[in-house]
């Protein structure tokens, strides 16, 4: 059984270590600081069996407060395979019900992604595409949108509402440059 142990200033530098061993190409540094800062409504927290085995983040857009959304979701390589996936999602789904969220939502990019995306349908979430002329980004990145009602009432369509992604990804290249 996986348990949670919330990010924090002292454990920042190991999280964002596990982070870019999962998604190597990718920063969150930007979204842990603001979520210890307070600055930002985000949790984010690593997974542990006995090991580290991943992190997964949750946070929710002002224009959607029914909803929360999963950040930053990933399980290390060595660790996949082992139901491990499930277990975590499962884990930001009771979160998301104990702050009073009714749906669950996350999105990812399409291209190259047939396991995540199998994996997100395979637990329960269906997905939309998201192209929002607004966000120039969705148009590079082939975005998709999975939700997942947590409360049995139908779920409501994203319909292509504004996820600042192109925003989310200058934090992303911001965290990047600070590395180095």
């Amino acid at each position: 059984m996986l348990k949670t142990i919330k990010v924090t200033k002292e454990n920042l530098e190991f999280t964002i270590q596990i982070q870019e061993e999962i998604f190597p190409n990718e920063s969150g540094r930007v979204n842990y600081e603001e979520a210890i800062a307070g600055t930002q409504d985000y949790d984010y927290y690593l997974l542990y069996e006995e090991d580290c085995v991943g992190v997964i983040g949750l946070y929710a857009y002002p224009c959607d407060a029914e909803s929360a959304w999963l950040g930053w979701f990933g399980i290390r390589e060595n660790f996949r395979r082992r139901h491990l996936g499930t277990e975590a999602i499962k884990i930001f789904e009771k979160l998301a019900e104990k702050k009073g969220y009714k749906y669950a939502r996350l999105y990812t990019d399409e291209f190259d992604n047939d396991v995540a995306i199998a994996f997100y349908q395979s637990n329960g979430y269906t997905c939309e595409k998201y192209i929002n002329k607004d966000d120039p980004a969705c148009l590079k990145y082939r975005m998709l949108i999975f939700s997942k009602s947590l409360c049995g009432e139908p779920i409501p369509l994203w319909n292509n509402k504004n996820i600042h992604l192109t925003e989310q990804i200058e934090k992303q290249e911001s965290g990047q440059l600070n590395k180095q």
